[in-house]
């Protein structure tokens, strides 16, 4: 083994000893405190490591990678260009995924987290207490941009984590954070220069509101949904500055489809669409456009409105209210109608929409 690899080494075994030595500590704790609700059941293993980071380096090949990294975990999300890459995965070897992925350039911002531990303490405690606000650091950083993004469903949480937002602000359709919650994470954060993420048209109005809060450089981009937000953060370079990561950011997310499929509250009729109530509906980047009975019909017919041929990739984000069966139908009912485009499935968790789909 080289000096590289040797180093490399070290440093996977240091970072697996300390996730080893919180899980020790927590085992030492006394009987955990009674539940605020009623004990969940969790599995106690399988939950491996979430491990995430950068890849530096040049004429990076983003699917060789993600084809690679796929082989070694589940819930798998390799985006980035052929100068930066970002990777999250769940795993039960971290050092083999990481020791692969220092082969194609610089590793930077390298996290790997024991999930059992997490999973452990939900399962233990119930429902986690509100956790009181930080203080404001108390010296701010001049240089680098922060990340606030608002988020909603835990898979979606964990992909905007993976990908290096700082902080999250959990709200969405039905749940909207005020200007209040949005600015508290403004300024938790360690940097003067934030970039601010709505992720939802409903949140825009009151994230514009942010900057006459504070005292921080902020940019609010006025992204309308997760797939914006997400196509928005893999623009995001650590070492640009605040205007030129927003002006990347925007063109990102001006460049996304996105469409989002619910079921209709009511009978409705929208620009000559007849909706019956409990019907599959589609809406495409805000607005109504498709209606029917079934996911895979309603689906294929707003992907053939956008002109999904001329694409090359769709990411179906599965909401709480569809099942694994329904997205492995629906995936493999897109790749039988456009046999061209690539097709992932990641979990978002978020209520309201069974899935959300971003197409780019």
């Amino acid at each position: 083994m080289d000096a590289g690899g040797y180093g490399l080494q070290i440093m996977l075994e240091g970072m697996l000893r300390s996730v080893e030595e919180v899980e020790d500590e927590l085992s030492k704790q006394g009987p955990a405190r009674p539940a605020a609700q009623a004990t969940l059941d969790l599995p106690e293993e399988g939950w491996g490591y979430c491990t995430e980071f950068l890849i530096e380096g040049e004429d990076l090949d983003v699917e060789g990678i993600r084809d690679e990294i796929e082989s070694l975990g589940n819930s798998v999300l390799v985006v980035g260009d052929a100068e930066l890459v970002k990777v999250h995965v769940h795993t039960d070897d971290p050092s083999r995924v990481i020791t692969l992925a220092a082969r194609y350039g610089r590793l930077d911002r390298l996290n790997v987290g024991d999930m059992s531990i997490q999973h452990r303490r939900i399962r233990d405690e119930g429902a986690a207490p509100e956790a009181p606000e930080p203080a404001e650091p108390a010296e701010l950083r001049s240089n680098g941009v922060g990340l606030v993004a608002v988020v909603a469903g835990p898979g979606l949480v964990e992909i905007f984590r993976g990908l290096g937002v700082d902080e999250i602000v959990e709200g969405g359709q039905t749940m909207n954070p005020s200007t209040q919650d949005m600015l508290l994470a403004v300024e938790r954060l360690p940097y003067q220069h934030v970039l601010l993420l709505p992720n939802n048209k409903n949140v825009v109005l009151a994230a514009s509101q942010v900057g006459d809060l504070t005292g921080k450089s902020l940019e609010v981009l006025p992204t309308h949904t997760m797939p914006q937000g997400i196509a928005a953060v893999v623009a995001f370079h650590p070492e640009r500055s605040l205007e030129e990561n927003a002006a990347a950011m925007r063109e990102a997310a001006a460049h996304v489809q996105t469409i989002e499929v619910t079921h209709a509250v009511r009978d409705t009729r929208s620009d000559g669409l007849n909706v019956h109530k409990g019907d599959v509906i589609a809406v495409i980047n805000d607005r109504l456009e498709h209606a029917g009975k079934e996911y895979n019909a309603v689906v294929g017919a707003a992907l053939s409105g956008i002109g999904a041929a001329d694409y090359e990739l769709v990411t179906i984000y599965r909401g709480q209210q569809a099942t694994d069966s329904q997205a492995e139908r629906l995936s493999d009912s897109i790749r039988g109608t456009f046999p061209d485009l690539e097709v992932e499935v990641q979990s978002g968790g978020q209520e309201h929409y069974p899935f959300i789909l971003s197409v780019e």
